[in-house]
């Protein structure tokens, strides 16, 4: 498995981990749902990225520039660091890394 693999994967986990707790801790079903989502998808880019790398790593920066963009809009708002500055700078590291597979992938 590679390192893209395991923090791809390690990524989805913390999404759909913190949507399950924002919907007991809140009772926000957005929550649940938006991270429930997120984290399938990126299990599908987890799974794919061996095969497909392009492919894998464009969906990747896909979820990731929306969670950046929505959770630090929450966070802009909110000045709450946790958790919505934890996904943050979590999803902007995340896109930095399937930007770098994208074009490393794209000169193969």
């Amino acid at each position: 498995m590679s390192l893209s693999q395991n923090l791809t994967l390690a990524y989805a986990a913390l999404v759909g981990v913190g949507g399950v707790i924002g919907y007991f801790k809140a009772g926000s079903n957005q929550s649940l749902i938006a991270g429930g989502g997120s984290a399938l998808v990126l299990c599908y880019v987890y799974l794919t990225l061996p095969t497909k790398p392009f492919l894998a790593s464009a969906i990747g920066l896909g979820v990731s520039i929306t969670l950046l963009i929505v959770m630090g809009s929450r966070f802009w708002n909110s000045g709450k660091f946790f958790p919505a500055g934890v996904v943050s700078i979590l999803s902007l590291i995340m896109a930095v890394g399937y930007i770098h597979a994208l074009i490393r992938t794209s000169h193969d």
